[in-house]
């Protein structure tokens, strides 16, 4: 089984396209070819790229969670070269697809972050202005820190086809999907350059990856960029955290914080201390076990249970997320700011059996490593002085009547800077 090697995987076929001149269409081809990724970075690539508005997510993160523990079972734990072995053509048809797609999906997007792109987002969920030039749409849009623009991605993947008719699928995917969009204002922003990314996993040695890209064409003569259409990605920013939104508390949160019509300042939520970093960690609502009181309180029925589904955010991220959210659409330009994540969190993350991806979502490591679950609530802007916890029972009467308290940490936002202890509001029973 496949359970924390990691697996090289590289970049083996690369097609460049020629754009039709057009000022605002800007090849680039990829810069990255080989890349390393854990089973914890696959499965949070396949748990981004499921996001989507249309489907059901909580069939959507079942469905990512059934893939993740097959691919385990169909991964080996030994040689260095990911692929999927020949156990996997044991599977039903319809169940093999699914998990050939995701794990595609999954690898475009590791590859695209590789290659410098921070944020993603579906395009369905950007209307295009005018008349759309096709009925087919690319699956994703990608944006990078410092450009304007942003790059259209297709995905494709294969467990059974052949290298000469994967190759064509992949063109195809370029040509059809991704090209006609180009240069073209969809929502806030205009995608400058696109990519095809193909999976082709037939061979049980080694998967390969052929991508497929804009190459730019010499500008049209006498034809200067039109100052009107600009490109504003921001749009494309928000709907990324608005789909981790989605992975950690649901469909209906996602999809509210998206038309803004959800107040995260009415709401607790649940952090934990990882990697030196504060996280805010998605709940599996439907863990049966866990009871949420009138009071606001968190209580277990029988002994520990874990109520976090694996996933989170970073806190300080979440809070400038959270702050836009409640703005007025434009008043804070928080999507600038955000923190980085250097390379020794992301490798740290490795070790601990988890994942941390360039936009600050997160799959949590190894249960020993995390301390310090709190219960905070995050204030609005406007009240950014405010402690964020208040105590409702002192300390001393929880422990008399045997009631463990866990702590929990005031807050500002968006900065989401610590400025003091405060006593909780979330307690644990042990009957």
């Amino acid at each position: 089984m496949w359970k924390a090697k990691q697996k090289q995987l590289a970049v083996e076929q690369i097609n460049g396209h020629i754009a039709k001149p057009h000022p605002l269409v800007v090849g680039r081809a990829p810069e990255n070819t080989e890349m390393l990724f854990t089973p914890a970075e696959l499965f949070g690539a396949m748990a981004q790229c499921s996001s989507r508005a249309k489907m059901d997510q909580r069939a959507a993160r079942a469905q990512v969670q059934m893939c993740r523990h097959l691919i385990a079972r169909h991964v080996d734990d030994k040689n260095d070269r990911f692929a999927l072995l020949d156990t996997a053509r044991t599977l039903k048809d319809y169940v093999g697809k699914v998990m050939t797609g995701l794990v595609g999906d999954g690898i475009a997007y590791l590859q695209m972050v590789r290659d410098g792109y921070r944020w993603v987002d579906h395009f369905e969920n950007h209307a295009v202005h005018g008349k759309p030039p096709t009925t087919r749409s690319p699956d994703y849009v990608f944006s990078r820190t410092g450009d304007l623009f942003v790059a259209l991605a297709e995905s494709k993947a294969t467990k059974g086809a052949s290298r000469a008719a994967f190759t064509k699928t992949v063109r195809d995917g370029y040509c059809e999907q991704v090209e006609p969009y180009l240069g073209r204002k969809i929502g806030t922003w205009i995608a400058s350059h696109g990519y095809a990314v193909g999976s082709w996993m037939k061979s049980v040695k080694k998967a390969e990856i052929f991508i497929d890209h804009t190459v730019s064409s010499d500008p049209p003569s006498g034809n200067d960029k039109d100052p009107s259409d600009q490109s504003d990605p921001r749009g494309v920013r928000f709907g990324s955290y608005c789909g981790v939104l989605t992975l950690l508390f649901g469909p209906d949160i996602g999809e509210a914080a998206r038309d803004r019509r959800w107040r995260p300042s009415e709401q607790n939520f649940t952090t934990v201390d990882w990697l030196g970093r504060t996280w805010m960690v998605g709940e599996d609502a439907e863990w049966e076990p866990l009871v949420v009181t009138a009071e606001d309180h968190l209580i277990f029925k029988s002994g520990p249970v874990r109520f976090v589904n694996g996933m989170a955010l970073d806190l300080e991220v979440a809070g400038r997320v959270f702050a836009l959210i409640e703005s007025s659409e434009g008043d804070l330009d928080l999507m600038g700011e955000l923190p980085e994540f250097p390379a020794d969190i992301i490798e740290a993350a490795k070790r601990s059996g988890g994942a941390v991806f360039p936009d600050g979502f997160a799959v949590l490591g190894r249960e020993g490593e995390l301390s310090h679950y709190s219960r905070i609530s995050v204030k609005p802007p406007s009240q950014a002085a405010t402690a964020l916890v208040k105590t409702e029972r002192p300390t001393d009467a929880l422990f008399a009547e045997g009631i463990p308290l866990i702590e929990a940490r005031s807050y500002t936002s968006p900065d989401a800077k610590v400025v003091k202890e405060n006593q909780a509001l979330l307690y644990l029973t042990t009957d």
